[in-house]
């Protein structure tokens, strides 16, 4: 599954692609360019935006519309529509946040000149984006995000 996902749920964008998903996002792009782009590359579109939602149907593409503000409803809006799989958020199946791209993992010796002091003595495990160059590791902010995953496992079984 391919994802289009509109300048106003960047949060679920982020939180798609650490679930690697391929996920678009730009914040800037006017309807018509998403439509485009989502057409062309058999994209799912997810949004706010009920007018974008409304002409995405109108060309036939796939869409999810959001009505919720609070995350957690909002994917459930989303697991209403398609199946995603809601395991750990690993890097070795994460999607780089700024660019898209598959990460790899990467030795600890490859990043120390590359990451703060404390990162490199806390964490073991690096990955790297293969087009941009970002790394990542699992840090503290994992942990909320799986408690966020544990949540809407919990509210899909109510």
């Amino acid at each position: 599954m391919l994802f289009l996902v509109d300048g106003m749920l960047g949060n679920v964008a982020k939180k798609l692609l650490l679930l690697g998903y391929d996920t678009y996002y730009l914040s800037d792009m006017d309807d018509s360019e998403l439509i485009k782009k989502a057409k062309y590359e058999d994209r799912i579109i997810i949004s706010k935006d009920r007018h974008l939602i409304a002409n995405a149907r109108k060309s036939a593409i796939q869409s999810i519309q959001i009505t919720k503000e609070d995350e957690v409803e909002q994917f459930l809006e989303i697991l209403d529509t398609v199946h995603l799989e809601l395991n750990e958020i690993s890097g070795d199946t994460a999607r780089c946040t700024k660019c898209n791209s598959q990460t790899i993992k990467i030795s600890k010796s490859k990043v120390l000149k590359k990451i703060p002091p404390k990162v490199h003595e806390f964490n073991e495990a690096f990955w790297e984006c293969g087009k941009c160059k970002q790394i990542y590791w699992e840090g503290s902010h994992i942990k909320k995000l799986q408690e966020f995953l544990n949540n809407i496992k919990i509210q899909t079984q109510l």
